[in-house]
């Protein structure tokens, strides 16, 4: 089934959106605020596009997140909503390996990095699978939801293994496998890195499959992106006043050493504080009976290029430094590795968040700036001089995620330690150019009424700030906007002491009774009802034959009224009276057609709160449906027209 007909469904026609599917994606998925908003966006501005707008060209819209906020639920949240609308196709271009094993993880059940409460659990179809019998068979089922998940390199013209092999004639879909996505009139592609799919070939391979959609998610939009194509925009100033990535805090050295050598030092420093910090809060919440994964914190240490990166790894697997605690956790991270070492390189990386990773320090050139998604990176020491590299977004965004999913109002666990090549003078004279990165802007559609009285999508754009604070003691304010700069000297000083502070055990007082406070935890409650359940169906029946003997079509008109009444108190009080009028009228009744009318008692029927809003479940719908206009009879147009 096309979106088209379903958009253009009576049913949506005046609200724009389905706000109660976004409510309960929402709670499903438990989207932060931001992401939400999200989807309400990309559903407005979709909608407007092709019903308001009556646009028959491609829609394309960007969704410009801050990194470390959830890009991958925006896309999870967009895909559940347009499968509750109907559409079974969904397709995610990524631009390399890493991000699409990311990808392929984030919507597998059950794997470790998949996206919890989705309630559409779709076929993950890639470059590797999609050639099999039983993906044939699936791709062909018009009521599976597909989720194609494919590198943009496979989708260009044959040039590699995988282009040619999307490109060729495959038997069991009689086409090609491009040729297949390009037929799908309800296909949405989710452009992953969307800024990297400026050029030609790339720009080709995914706008000709010619989808009903295409939404681009990016922390970073391309320059040459036009300004109403970003129908979303959520900064990484704004993550930070809103506390949903960790605070940065900008850290220079007072002193004039400036060698590689103290540089790494400072950084292990904050990186064992904030170690010890980690180990004392999952102690602390265990003690305390919650269930808290234990976080192994890491360092990444950017370099120039990579010379600088095999003498940095180098140095810091040294006896000499740190005492060799170091020499075994160190992984290098850059283009010189091949074969096996890289696949061994890749597969570390992956393994950074779990418990058992030996990794404690990275080493890294540039390749980590996409496609690496974890939550334990607590210091990044950047030897790039310039202060504006440090503060991109693709810099920050690396450390930026919550490693405990929300602040823990603990501030060495909701930092991130970011040592600059600067001294803490200059900084201190750069302040301007530190808060130009934290100056930006946030976009998201809202929905207004036009002069004929139509529900429109318009962008609505609010300038966001989220000013430096300067710290003198090391300290970090925690209602303060933006970033903090400090000095590494200071910053050291307050991290050991609030370590410290953590280690103390506070011991109940004898002389108090105990204190007993509720627990609450969330669980998933699954619904063992389903419409499929409803077998016997003269109930449906016999409901339509009744309504068709006496369809009811008076108005209903109830008398309203009043009485005054002294109460036993002696005061006069007054009570509404309501009573049935004694005319009856009978309506005029506006023509509907029955296809319409089906229309509206599917969505009543998804309405109710026992019905859970799965696509089996509205095949089980139909007969349902069926036997009730059925009971109707010949007069099944002018009763639901009532």
């Amino acid at each position: 089934m096309s979106l088209d007909s379903l958009l253009s469904d009576e049913s949506t026609i005046g609200e724009l959106i389905r706000q109660d599917i976004v409510e309960a994606v929402a709670t499903n998925l438990d989207l932060r605020e931001p992401n939400k908003q999200a989807i309400e966006s990309i559903a407005a501005v979709v909608a407007n596009h092709y019903e308001v707008e009556k646009r028959t060209d491609l829609f394309e819209g960007v969704v410009d997140v801050a990194t470390g906020v959830g890009k991958t639920y925006v896309a999870a949240a967009a895909l559940e909503y347009f499968a509750a609308l109907g559409s079974r196709n969904f397709a995610v271009i990524v631009p390399g390996r890493t991000i699409l094993n990311k990808t392929v993880a984030n919507f597998t059940p059950g794997h470790r990095k998949s996206v919890k409460g989705m309630e559409v659990k779709p076929v993950v179809i890639t470059s590797e699978n999609f050639d099999s019998a039983a993906k044939s068979a699936i791709m062909d089922d018009s009521d599976q939801v597909k989720l194609f998940i494919f590198t943009v390199q496979s989708l260009i013209k044959p040039k590699t293994a995988t282009g040619r092999k999307t490109r060729e004639f495959r038997e069991g879909l009689g086409k090609a496998f491009y040729e297949h996505l390009q037929s799908l009139d309800d296909l949405i592609v989710f452009a992953d890195e969307h800024h990297i799919y400026y050029g030609p070939a790339f720009s080709d391979a995914i706008r000709a499959l010619s989808p009903y959609a295409l939404i681009g998610l990016t922390a970073t939009p391309h320059k040459k992106t036009k300004t109403e194509e970003i129908i979303y925009r959520y900064p990484v100033a704004a993550a930070i006043a809103d506390k949903l990535v960790k605070t940065p805090v900008v850290v220079g050295r007072k002193d004039d050493r400036s060698d590689i050598a103290t540089k790494l030092n400072d950084g292990i420093t904050l990186l064992e504080t904030k170690r010890q910090a980690v180990e004392s809060y999952v102690k602390s919440c265990r003690d305390n009976g919650e269930e808290v994964e234990p976080v192994n914190p890491v360092m990444l240490v950017i370099t120039p290029n990579i010379e600088d990166a095999k003498e940095i790894a180098r140095l810091l697997r040294e006896s000499s430094f740190a005492g060799g605690r170091y020499a075994e956790s160190v992984l290098e991270v850059h283009s010189d590795e091949k074969g096996e070492k890289y696949e061994n390189m890749l597969a570390e990386l992956d393994r950074v968040e779990e418990p058992t990773s030996r990794v404690r320090v990275i080493v890294s050139v540039g390749m980590l700036k996409e496609g690496w998604d974890v939550k334990n990176v607590y210091v990044i020491a950047s030897l790039r001089p310039s202060i504006s590299e440090i503060l991109t977004e693709q810099t920050l965004g690396r450390g930026m995620r919550l490693p405990f999913g929300a602040y823990t109002d603990i501030e060495m666990l909701d930092t991130l330690e970011v040592l600059a090549h600067a001294q803490y003078e200059q900084l201190l004279k750069k302040t301007g150019i530190l808060n130009q990165g934290f100056v930006d802007h946030r976009t998201r559609a809202v929905l207004r009424r036009n002069m004929k009285g139509e529900l429109v999508a318009t962008l609505e754009t609010t300038e966001i700030e989220a000013p430096v604070s300067v710290s003198d003691d090391g300290t970090v304010d925690p209602n303060a906007p933006g970033a903090t700069l400090t000095s590494v000297e200071e910053r050291t000083t307050e991290a050991e002491a609030e370590v410290e502070k953590m280690k103390v055990e506070l011991l109940p007082l004898a002389e108090y009774p105990t204190l007993k406070l509720p627990h609450f935890a969330m669980s998933n409650v699954e619904s063992s009802f389903s419409l499929a359940d409803l077998t016997d169906l003269d109930a449906f029946r016999k409901l339509g034959e009744r309504l068709a003997a006496d369809p009811g079509r008076e108005l209903r008109r109830e008398r309203l009224s009043a009485t005054v009444e002294i109460g036993p108190d002696g005061l006069p009080t007054t009570r509404l009276v309501t009573g049935q009028a004694v005319d009856r009228i009978e309506p005029s009744l506006l023509p509907v057609s029955l296809d319409a009318a089906r229309k509206e008692i599917l969505r009543r029927i998804f309405g109710a709160e026992i019905v859970v809003q799965r696509p089996k479940e509205r095949k089980a719908a139909e007969p349902i449906i069926q036997t009730f206009v059925e009971g109707l009879g010949d007069k099944a147009e002018l009763v639901l027209g009532c």
